[in-house]
């Protein structure tokens, strides 16, 4: 029975797909089984629906405006690293709970939690982005000659090396879960937690070659089509594997962060729309210039397919990061509305409506009134983008609740935030789709050996479930 069960091991394989698993479920066996007995389910990931605030939910319990890390993963950003404190998980996390209450455990790999710390059994992680060794409680247990890379790592790959990426990262998966067995049965541990994140890495860069609907999705000598599915074939031949040599003694608990699918194809340009309603000022006409030129450049990139040669390019000059992103275009005055940098080139989109610049709250309120009555109109086609439309303490509430901005908005999957400027346009292309293809979708999944595992439902639940199952 499963009240019988208090010892767990619990996995987080970033990235995987709900719907993707339930569209494929005849080229699967364990998961199609879990799936006929809802033991595989849908589980929803956090607002923005990102790697970071997601994982630092599933550790803490804390929805993210309560422990406020909202960053989210550039894989276009020129520098590649993320900065931030993270300091929120130790102490907080369910393993840290458990360790209190004097259960023996075993941390491999929790992405974001680093260095090691102090708990009753091993800890062994990664660095987050910037480099960095792997990080132990007890050096003496760990044998570093033999240990796979593990941590956040985010690689690039060109086109010509994109087969080697896939077959290097399916092997370094295998590595991963092979290196948890072997620490795992060398002692009795009450609770066990292994993280995988290459699923989500080679979704991000894999996806355009599996699409056949993908606008770049190569139609000659294509040796990746299928790939994405082979890792999630992985992935389940290793829960298997979990389930059949543990799952008699343990639960086991599997669950994503948050899902994938197509990154979006089309563009949103914000600024030029809060510019059209009248709500921010129009910009001069050097950075009009600048950012015509720059979408330009890009649209003619994207139809030759030469993104990425173009943009390696352009990485030899300080300022084309900035002009990029479009951090430029309001580097000066970002006055009393403006769009913020939040969660990239995705459907998840922020307003800053600045408080102090309004004389009460009743024009501060009519304004973000004004703004959200305005998104629910605004068509593609004759056809709404958005999904919803919200002020921020709709979302969650917490002290950090101002990390967000002061509205947040979540488009259809084809559309992604641009902050830039391309004559009056609203719409454009996603040029950077050729680099990065796949993008993070809201439903993740859950699944596992107990009955009420379709009852979690949320990221927001896990902290809470992992330590009932778990815990005194």
């Amino acid at each position: 029975m499963n009240s019988e069960k208090k010892k767990t091991i619990m996995v987080i394989l970033d990235g995987l797909d709900y719907e993707f698993i339930e569209k494929n479920l005849d080229s699967f066996q364990l998961f199609r089984k879990l799936y006929s007995e809802q033991k595989l389910c849908p589980l929803e990931s956090v607002v923005p629906a990102d790697s970071i605030p997601s994982w630092t939910t599933i550790y803490t319990g804390k929805n993210p405006a309560e422990h406020g890390v909202l960053e989210s993963i550039d894989y276009l950003d020129f520098k590649n690293k993320v900065k931030g404190d993270y300091s929120v998980i130790q102490g907080n996390s369910f393993w840290d709970v458990l360790s209190k209450e004097g259960k023996k455990v075993f941390i491999f790999n929790p992405f974001m939690a680093y260095p090691a710390w102090d708990v009753n059994g091993l800890m062994i992680c990664g660095p987050v982005f910037e480099g960095g060794e792997v990080s132990t409680n007890h050096p003496e247990m760990v044998d570093m000659t033999t240990m796979p890379d593990i941590g956040g790592m985010v690689e690039q790959p060109t086109n010509k090396e994109m087969y080697d990426f896939y077959k290097n990262t399916m092997n370094l998966s295998q590595r991963q879960f092979d290196t948890f067995h072997k620490y795992f049965v060398k002692e009795k541990y009450d609770f066990a937690f292994l993280g995988i994140t290459t699923p989500d890495r080679m979704q991000h860069f894999l996806w355009r070659y599996n699409d056949p609907g993908d606008r770049t999705h190569p139609k000659r000598n294509n040796r990746l089509m299928g790939s994405i599915l082979a890792m999630y074939q992985l992935m389940e031949k290793n829960v298997q594997r979990i389930m059949d040599e543990y799952g008699d003694e343990y639960n086991i608990v599997v669950i994503s962060d948050h899902g994938h699918g197509r990154r979006c194809e089309k563009t949103f340009y914000i600024n030029q729309w809060l510019i059209d309603q009248g709500i921010s000022k129009d910009k001069s006409k050097k950075k009009r210039t600048i950012e015509y030129a720059k979408n330009t450049l890009f649209r003619i990139m994207a139809t030759m397919g030469c993104v990425r040669s173009g943009t390696q390019f352009f990485k030899k000059f300080k300022f084309a990061h900035k002009v990029k992103n479009a951090d430029y275009v309001f580097s000066s005055d970002k006055g009393k509305v403006y769009a913020p940098k939040f969660d990239g080139t995705n459907p998840f989109g922020g307003i800053m409506v600045n408080r102090e610049k309004f004389a009460s709250d009743e024009e501060y309120e009519a304004m973000r009134q004004r703004i959200i009555d305005g998104l629910l109109q605004v068509k593609d086609n004759g056809k709404p983008i958005m999904i919803w439309v919200k002020r921020r303490e709709e979302i969650y509430a917490g002290e950090k609740m101002e990390n967000y901005p002061d509205i947040v908005y979540r488009m259809l999957p084809a559309y992604g935030v641009d902050r830039g400027l391309y004559g009056k346009r609203w719409f454009g292309i996603n040029a950077m789709h050729e680099i990065v293809s796949g993008g993070h979708q809201l439903l993740g999944v859950i699944m596992g050996n107990r009955e009420d595992i379709k009852n979690v439902n949320s990221v927001l639940n896990m902290h809470r479930y992992i330590i009932s199952i778990s815990g005194e």
